[in-house]
C-alpha cells in the first residue's frame, strides 16, 4: 500500500541538441539540403575548408557541395558538406573531405582537355577530362543543374582558346533531329553557346545493333554539334542497350578543337544481319576520348582534316579505349 503514495522519478529531460550548438552551426544546419550553395561570405564556408577562403574569396565560382545523406539522422556541427570547387580565372581547385582530412588538386585551364555535364534522373556530374589522361568528377543532386552548368559554361569560355573556323561550315547538310531527347538537348546546347551551333550529325535511337563484344542490342542515339571553337558530343553515356532496357541517363562532352592533338577513325566490319560501330579517337594530350557512331561523321570528319589534324594509330585497337576514371570527388 505504501508503494500507491511513493513519488515517481522525474522523467529526464531530452538533449536539446539543436538549442546545444553554437548559432554558426544552426546556421549551416538551417540551410543544409541537396542543394549546391554559393559562397559569398568567410562565414558560409564550412569550417572544415576555411582555410582555403582567403585564397579563393574573389573566384568566380566558391561552391559548396553538400554530403549524401539523410537530414533526420545530421546534426548541427556535423560534416556537412564533402567539397567545396573554386573556379577563378586561371583554372579550377577542388577540396574534398576524405577520413577526416582535407585532400586538395589544382588544375590550370591549359589541362583541361574537355568538359562533360551529366545526368541520370537525381544524379548530376560535372567532369573535367584533363590532358594528362586522368579525370575530376564532381557529383551532386540535379536540384542545383542550373548553377553547375553556368560553372560549367565559365570552364568551356576558358578553355575554348581562339576560334578554331571562322565561321560555321556552309556545306552542313540538313539534319533533322526526329528524336525528342536530342531535340531538347540540342535546343539547350544552342541556348547555352555564345557562339553560332550547328548539327552536324545525328543517329536516332533504338536501332538494332551489335555492340563491340558481338552481342545483340539497341543504339541509344548520338547528336554531333559543331561550333567554330567546339565539338559537342551529345548522347546516353553508352552507346547501346538491351532490349526494354530503359535508359534515363544523358551525356553532353564539349571538346575544345585547339585540344585536339589528333584523329583516327576506323571502320566497322562490314557484313552480318545487323550493323557495327564505327569508331571515332581523339586525342587530346594523353587523353583518348572514343566516340562510337553506326554511321559515318563524314561532316566532322571533313572539318577536322580541314584544321590539318594529323592521323593517328590509336593505342591497342583490339580493346575499348576507357578514359581512365582518375579522381572522383562524389557526393549526394
Amino acid at each position: 500500500m505504501l508503494g500507491l503514495f511513493r513519488k515517481s522519478e522525474p522523467e529526464k529531460k531530452a538533449h536539446d541538441w539543436y538549442h546545444a550548438a553554437t548559432p554558426e552551426d544552426r546556421q549551416e544546419y538551417d540551410a543544409f539540403g541537396p542543394w549546391v550553395y554559393e559562397i559569398a561570405k568567410e562565414s558560409e564556408m564550412p569550417s572544415r575548408f576555411r582555410s582555403a577562403y582567403a585564397q579563393h574569396r574573389d573566384a568566380r565560382f566558391l561552391l559548396k557541395i553538400p554530403v549524401h545523406g539523410d537530414r533526420r539522422v545530421m546534426r548541427p556541427g556535423m560534416d556537412l558538406y564533402v567539397a567545396v570547387l573554386a573556379i577563378g580565372e586561371n583554372g579550377v581547385s577542388i577540396y574534398r573531405l576524405v577520413e577526416n582530412r582535407i585532400i586538395s588538386d589544382e588544375c590550370f585551364w591549359d589541362g583541361v582537355a574537355a568538359i562533360r555535364n551529366g545526368s541520370d534522373l537525381l544524379q548530376g556530374t560535372l567532369s573535367l577530362l584533363l590532358t594528362s589522361g586522368s579525370e575530376i568528377k564532381l557529383a551532386f543532386n540535379n536540384v542545383s543543374k542550373r548553377l553547375m552548368e553556368d560553372a560549367s559554361d565559365f570552364v568551356r569560355s576558358r578553355c575554348a582558346g581562339p576560334a578554331q573556323m571562322p565561321r560555321l561550315p556552309t556545306t552542313v547538310p540538313n539534319i533533322a533531329i526526329t528524336d525528342n531527347f536530342f531535340r531538347a538537348m540540342f535546343l539547350m546546347a544552342q541556348g547555352r553557346g555564345p557562339t553560332p551551333i550547328a548539327a552536324v550529325h545525328f543517329e536516332p535511337p533504338g536501332n538494332r545493333c551489335l555492340d563491340r563484344d558481338g552481342r545483340r542490342r539497341m543504339t541509344t542515339g548520338l547528336l554531333l554539334l559543331l561550333a567554330p571553337d567546339e565539338l559537342i558530343i551529345i548522347n546516353r553515356d553508352q552507346p547501346t542497350r538491351r532490349y526494354l532496357q530503359d535508359s534515363y541517363s544523358a551525356l553532353t562532352t564539349c571538346v575544345p578543337l585547339a585540344r585536339v592533338a589528333g584523329y583516327d577513325f576506323r571502320e566497322a566490319a562490314p557484313g552480318g544481319t545487323r550493323p557495327r560501330f564505327h569508331e571515332l579517337l581523339l586525342r587530346l594530350g594523353a587523353q583518348d576520348l572514343l566516340l562510337s557512331c553506326l554511321a559515318v561523321p563524314e561532316t566532322v570528319l571533313a572539318r577536322l582534316d580541314d584544321l590539318a589534324l594529323p592521323r593517328i594509330g590509336s593505342k591497342n585497337r583490339d580493346e575499348p579505349l576507357r578514359i581512365s576514371s582518375g579522381i572522383d570527388w562524389s557526393s549526394a
